[in-house]
């Protein structure tokens, strides 16, 4: 009778536990070990029940692992998921942060009418002599949509960046690409300017390696520091706009453009940092133009195609906080270049002729509470003014000097408002032969200077307003000057 009574207790448990399945397995075992304690099971029918149980409990979790194997043959990696970012926009991917910056720049801009009517080839100051010109144009930054990529790697931190930049306006094909004159002319496209794209590899212990197109070093820091990269400045060429205004570029330095680098920089220091990098080479550009002689039609400035080196460039720069509140950038930069004469350039040169052009620039900036002030100047040789080596030989082959400078301040308050102005020039010295009675004419551009006065509002973290009122003069060899004045409001999305 107890056998029988044990055998149906059995069947009754593997019943239970078919149904119930290894969630439930647990209270089957107390069952299993009350019965024991109260002497309804014998140790051996215990130890027979206990295994049974366990086997049949196993079955039907085998069978959930291969039923759910079968539906998902592949597991899902672990580093598969997505997470939003602690700051910025963009997301975590697995383990790699995907970043998205920008802005949106749209500025209406008023020219008034050029006073004087010198010729001044390279002059930058000039506009119509009969109308005013408007525009809604970029400023100094284009719109952007800007990609980084980032992720840790073996200790080191590893990124790729990209960046598009569009001003909005119809282009015109030119030697100078989108940053040629525009045209204002129905059915036209704005362009992309590519002109971020690089990768860098850095740690705390080695530095940083960028590898890529990126801003270069020389001048750098004069641009990010100028208060008209989120404004305007001088708007040459107002009434076919190309995709940016100048700002202070050729109005108290040179632009550092954008160019092919690969570029080391060494760990932070107490705030100090060097930089060193070769970069693609530049060609000696005539940006000022050609002219009519008793020779016959000349150029201004003589172009050399050939390098056979890349140029060199390197900053040194701290960073530091002097006291709460209070910051302080100081910055030295500098580069040099070979240049080669090419078969074919317009240069009086012998082919294979080598010049070398070298430029060094220093500026600090002071952050003290609402206060900014900004100081920057800058010298060289075979450098030309505006853009890297435009104008920088004459047509003898022979180097032209140049410097310049600018200063600015800004006053914020309420977080909010800030009013500011600043001052610049940039000098290009002559050679003997750009005057009258030798190969030149005299016309070519001797300065070109500015005064800027802005108002900036913030509005919100994303949008900020600014209005400038712009002063803009140029004079050539013989001294003769043009000027034009102009009006500027509009806004930056950024974020």
């Amino acid at each position: 009778m107890r056998h029988e009574a044990t055998n149906v207790m059995a069947a009754g448990l593997a019943f239970v536990s078919l149904f119930t399945g290894a969630a439930r397995a647990d209270t089957t075992d107390q069952l299993l070990d009350q019965l024991k304690a109260k002497g309804i099971l014998t140790k051996g029918e215990y130890r027979k029940l206990k295994a049974r149980h366990a086997a049949e409990t196993a079955a039907p979790a085998r069978a959930a692992v291969a039923s759910h194997a079968a539906a998902q043959p592949l597991a899902t990696p672990s580093d598969r998921f997505i997470t939003r970012l602690d700051k910025g926009i963009g997301a975590r991917v697995g383990a790699v942060d995907v970043r998205l910056s920008g802005q949106l720049a749209f500025f209406a801009t008023e020219q008034f009418k050029q006073a004087g009517t010198a010729t001044v080839a390279g002059g930058l100051g000039g506009g119509s002599v009969y109308n005013n010109s408007s525009a809604i144009r970029s400023g100094l930054l284009p719109s952007a949509l800007a990609l980084s990529l980032s992720t840790e790697q073996e200790g080191y931190k590893v990124s790729f960046s990209l960046g598009l930049y569009a001003g909005g306006n119809n282009i015109r094909v030119g030697l100078l690409n989108g940053n040629s004159s525009g045209a204002s002319v129905a059915l036209g496209t704005p362009g992309v300017d590519l002109r971020q794209v690089f990768g860098e590899i850095s740690s705390a212990d080695y530095g940083t390696l960028k590898v890529g197109r990126d801003l270069g070093l020389f001048a750098a820091d004069a641009i990010l520091n100028d208060f008209t990269l989120f404004g305007a400045g001088t708007i040459a060429a107002n009434a076919s706009p190309s995709n940016t205004s100048l700002g202070r570029i050729g109005f108290g330095y040179v632009y550092a453009d954008w160019i092919p680098q690969l570029t080391y920089t060494t760990p932070d220091f107490h705030g100090v940092t060097v930089s060193v990098g070769v970069f693609s080479p530049y060609q000696q550009f005539d940006n000022a133009g050609s002219y009519v002689s008793a020779s016959g039609v000349l150029p201004y400035s003589g172009v050399i195609t050939g390098h056979d080196q890349p140029g060199f460039q390197a900053r040194l720069k701290y960073v530091g906080e002097l006291a709460p509140g209070t910051k302080l950038t100081l910055w030295t930069s500098g580069l040099t270049q070979r240049h080669r004469v090419e078969s074919g350039d317009a240069v009086l040169l012998p082919r294979g002729a080598g010049v070398r052009s070298m430029a060094i620039d220093a500026g600090g900036r002071l952050d003290l509470g609402p206060v900014t002030l900004v100081g920057y100047g800058y010298k060289g040789v075979g450098l030309g003014t505006t853009g890297l080596y435009f104008d920088g030989v004459g047509y003898d082959g022979e180097r032209r000097k140049s410097s310049g400078y600018y200063a600015q301040a800004g006053y914020t308050i309420f977080e909010r408002l800030t009013f500011g102005g600043s001052y610049g020039v940039s000098y290009l010295d002559a050679n003997l032969n750009d005057y009258p009675g030798r190969l030149g004419d005299g016309a070519l551009v001797a300065s070109n200077a500015s005064t800027i006065g802005f108002v900036k509002y913030r509005f919100t973290d994303w949008v900020t307003f600014q209005s400038e009122f712009v002063r803009s003069v140029s004079h050539n060899l013989l001294g003769q000057g043009v000027r034009t004045n102009a009006l500027v409001a509009g806004t930056i999305f950024s974020f």
